[in-house]
């Protein structure tokens, strides 16, 4: 039996686009739109046993219709070519509000043939064309309700079959799991301060568990393979490094399972960094020269140059602007220029023994604040080093 596992695509991110004059839309959202096309393409091609979606389909709890539209002709093409799909709710497709409905409520409402959504931890047998794949869900909860699931998972695995002709057992869960390791996505979650012990997801009934919420590919555990995707597009320049796909399972057995990761068609991201000498004479040339050294079509690319405040010379924007042309996106050309004043306490020697807030209180004397700025300052500055 063979799954396609992917999980936060968050359709809907708009950062570093452009209108596309074709169509009216955020150049970037078509970008997501045409990651989620490879992955149904890949889907129908191979022809797989069912296409696992584990959560955040889009940016916000609240997508326009025009990104639902768009999500929703995908998830339909797949389905049309008779494959199954599992929706589970990611913490970007909750609401705020326990009564509100979620972003992915539409497909349950309009009982959508084969299609399985899950917003609280569930059990379901799906038929796929390779037999039975009995699946377990852990969506993203109100964080109250997390502590429950200490309960609730050891119940379902119970309710596995371990027949062979059952089928193959898996867990799809929109989790931060002990011992995961974060990326930008830290920064765009909806935190509720609960992670699950990896221990929890690891029974040996299960062939595979398939995770959504932090945005790195990564492999938590081998027996059962306890995996996220990742997303398959970047988000920003947090994830510039990182290689964007999604997975590919293959169980042979309920107790035989390999796995690819499959590298998507992610917009790239660059960041060009130049450190200008002191006393530079032609600072836009050395500018220019690194610029060439990297390949900038179709990238989202910005430009950090650190300038000594010895450099006198203007920089021509202008000729950068112009070498950075092929750019898909400018994201910005930054100039930190280095400045040697510093402020000198009286007494230097002596700050190494001094307390963080005596350190801070010499400071904002040398500043000359007044006694009551002061006071007001060292009475914040306590409460960030007590927390």
């Amino acid at each position: 039996m063979k799954l396609l596992h992917t999980a936060d695509l968050h359709i809907g991110m708009t950062n570093y686009s452009k209108l596309d004059p074709e169509t009216g839309l955020e150049s970037r959202l078509l970008d997501f739109f045409k990651t989620l096309d490879l992955m149904v393409d890949y889907a129908i091609q191979k022809k797989l046993d069912a296409f696992i979606f584990a959560g955040d389909a889009y940016k916000t709890r609240d997508p326009s219709p025009t990104q639902q539209r768009g999500f929703g002709e995908r998830i339909r093409k797949i389905t049309k070519a008779g494959i199954p799909v599992v929706l589970v709710v990611g913490n970007h497709d909750t609401p705020n509000a326990e009564g509100k409905a979620n972003t992915l409520d539409i497909y349950s409402a309009l009982e959508m043939e084969n299609v399985w959504v899950s917003r609280q931890p569930q059990f379901f047998n799906i038929p796929t064309k390779s037999g039975n794949l009995q699946v377990l869900t852990a969506p993203w909860l109100h964080k109250g309700e997390f502590k429950t699931l200490g309960d609730k998972l050891p119940a379902m695995y119970e309710k596995i079959n371990p027949s062979t002709s059952s089928g193959p057992a898996i867990l799809v869960g929109h989790l931060e799991v002990e011992g995961a390791s974060f990326g930008s996505e830290k920064g765009l979650a909806i935190i509720n301060d609960v992670a699950i012990p990896l221990s929890l997801l690891t029974n040996r009934k299960l062939s595979y568990v398939a995770l959504g919420h932090i945005h790195k590919y990564q492999v938590l555990a081998k027996d059962p393979p306890v995996i996220y995707s990742g997303s398959p597009q970047r988000i920003d320049f947090g994830e510039e490094k990182e290689e964007k796909g999604f997975v590919i399972v293959n169980i042979s057995t309920p107790a035989q399972t390999t796995y690819d990761f499959v590298p998507s068609d992610a917009r790239k991201f660059l960041t060009i960094r130049v450190s200008l000498q002191e006393e530079e004479v032609e600072p836009t040339e050395i500018i220019l020269k690194e610029i060439k050294k990297h390949d900038v079509e179709n990238k989202v690319v910005r430009l950090i140059i650190d300038i000594p405040a010895s450099v006198s010379k203007e920089i021509s924007m202008d000729k950068i602007k112009k070498a950075l042309d092929s750019a898909y996106f400018i994201a910005g050309i930054s100039r930190n220029v280095e400045r040697k004043e510093r402020t000198i306490l009286e007494g230097q020697e002596e700050v190494e023994r001094l307390t963080p807030i005596e350190a801070l209180q010499k400071y904002f004397e040398s500043k000359k604040y007044s006694p009551e700025k002061i006071k007001q300052l060292e009475k914040y500055a306590a409460s960030i080093l007590e927390g």
